[in-house]
């Protein structure tokens, strides 16, 4: 019993110190509150795109390992190009500096028909 009482007390205080340092490091940051934000939020839209990139990577990888499995080139056509589409949307979403998908159907709303 006296392990998992040391455990929950050991993750509770990493949890709290990782809390306040994070506060600490938003506060003393050499930034401004504005920039800041728009810094974290590049950062966090270049991750979902990378993400998105490395997720259709291995889909391609295994999409083309399973056409060589069955003989079959044609195999699993529909999920590679709804793949590639999401890639594609989700570079088109941080283009606009919006998430997805509601900024493309924003964006796409907004466009003369």
């Amino acid at each position: 019993m006296g392990a998992i009482k040391r455990l929950v007390r050991f993750t509770g205080g990493s949890l709290l110190g990782g809390a306040v340092g994070t506060v600490t490091a938003a506060l003393l940051a050499p930034h401004s509150g504005r920039d800041f934000q728009h810094r974290l939020r590049e950062r966090v839209q270049r991750a979902k795109l990378a993400g998105a990139t490395a997720k259709a990577d291995k889909e391609d990888e295994l999409i083309t390992r399973f056409r060589g499995s069955v003989d079959d080139q044609t195999a699993l056509e529909e999920e590679r190009a709804r793949s590639r589409e999401e890639v594609a949307q989700a570079v088109k979403a941080i283009g606009l500096g919006l998430n997805v998908p509601g900024a493309i159907a924003a964006h796409e709303a907004n466009q003369p028909h």
